[in-house]
């Protein structure tokens, strides 16, 4: 699957390729939120949710590898040379 293909499925078709062909990389917390980092394919998404409203606010999917800086201190060292 390409970064455009997950992009054009509806939400719930998207949260389903993450669950089944996903692998969770990292997760991280900021005041009530938690993050989720998956690696997709050839392509990254993180999930956004609301710890206190139990909502998922945000899918984001990128292949650039800037957004994934805040996750850098709980990722493996080998990670981004795959």
């Amino acid at each position: 699957m390409t970064l455009e293909d997950f992009l054009t499925l509806p939400h719930d078709h998207q949260q389903e390729q993450l669950w089944f062909r996903g692998s969770v990389l990292a997760n991280r917390y900021e005041e009530t939120h938690i993050y989720l980092l998956y690696a997709l394919d050839m392509f990254y998404v993180e999930l956004k949710y609301d710890t206190l409203g139990n909502r998922l606010l945000r899918v984001s999917a990128f292949t650039s590898t800037e957004p994934l800086t805040p996750y850098l201190p709980l990722l493996p060292d080998d990670i981004l040379n795959c």
